[in-house]
């Protein structure tokens, strides 16, 4: 099976996590795209961009890609939590409208102000006496949606302004201000990505170590050296030549009870119940089948290392 390309780092988490999700259904299934284009409603070059995060999927092809992979009824229910996630997160960006179950977005805006979306009734006045009429309705209607339109971005940027004045202000439990939170951090909201696509990564080597590989921008070039799909759950181990370091990521995170990844020389570092991915650990040049990731899943240890074996206890 071929392995997957590397989703671009500024893909907003929420979409990233169920395009990993639909990712690992697909390969469930033992279908290629155009066979899965065949027994559903989408075209193999549709699902290409949403397994690829070009585009979003509407929820009739993600519920049928889950009947194809033989999700029960409690997987189907979580795949819908998952979806509405995304989303909300999609049409918070600007996704493409019309997508089924998005919230529809404004009207297109021009270099002179929004189209206007005033209906011309065919009961108006005819001839030019009527075309001057309604000329000056579409100008006041123009008007008016450019003016509520500034209004309402002047204050979404106030309230912003606001809110992150107040959080910079609010102190700790000891009366200082909040520190850092606990791992993993949260990814701002306002953030289109957690690092420039183009821009080199934050460290290499032992500077990586027990950072985050998306945040450092080393995933950008990570590759999977092993990977391990269980019933519900696909565990891999990644590693950036850019960076020289490896990380373990689990997807879904969902039912995940921990993260561990080791590596030799390193020790081992553990990534809390829910959590997708681990630290990164600095490695040589040559990784071998050094590294191991292990995920706890439903009491049981599933392991995959570098070297591409796999198991479970």
């Amino acid at each position: 099976m071929a392995r997957w390309r590397p989703l671009p780092v500024e893909v907003r988490p929420e979409v990233r996590r169920l395009v990993e999700r639909l990712r690992l259904l697909k390969d469930r299934t033992g279908l290629s795209l155009a066979a899965l284009a065949r027994k559903t409603a989408s075209s193999a070059s549709s699902w290409q961009r949403y397994l690829s995060g070009a585009a979003f999927p509407p929820w009739e092809a993600v519920a049928a890609l889950g009947e194809l992979a033989g999700l029960d009824e409690p997987a189907r229910v979580r795949l819908r939590v998952l979806w509405e996630s995304a989303a909300e997160a999609w049409a918070r960006e600007g996704g493409e409208p019309g997508t089924p179950g998005t919230p529809p977005l404004a009207g297109p805006v021009s270099a002179a102000g929004p189209v206007s979306t005033a209906v011309l009734t065919p009961g108006g006045p005819a001839g030019p006496a009527g075309h001057a009429e309604r000329a000056g309705h579409a100008r006041r209607a123009g008007r008016a949606g450019w003016a509520g339109w500034a209004g309402t971005g002047a204050l979404r940027w106030t309230v912003a302004v606001l809110v992150l004045l107040l959080l910079a202000t609010v102190p700790g439990s000891e009366g200082k201000p909040a520190g850092r939170p606990a791992w993993p951090w949260p990814v701002p909201p306002e953030m289109t990505g957690e690092y420039p696509a183009r821009a080199a990564p934050r460290c290499t080597g032992a500077r990586c170590q027990g950072r985050d590989p998306v945040r450092t921008g080393c995933a950008k070039d990570g590759q999977a050296l092993g990977r391990y799909d269980t019933r519900q759950h696909r565990v891999e181990v990644f590693h950036s030549a850019a960076c020289r370091a490896v990380w373990g990521q689990v997807t879904p995170a969902d039912g995940v009870e921990g993260l561990s990844l080791s590596t030799r020389g390193s020790g081992q570092l553990w990534a809390d119940a829910g959590t997708e991915r681990t630290r990164m650990a600095a490695v040589g040049a040559e990784v071998g089948a050094n590294v191991q990731v292990c995920a706890v899943l439903e009491g049981h240890q599933s392991c995959v290392d570098s070297g591409d074996r796999a198991w479970t206890d």
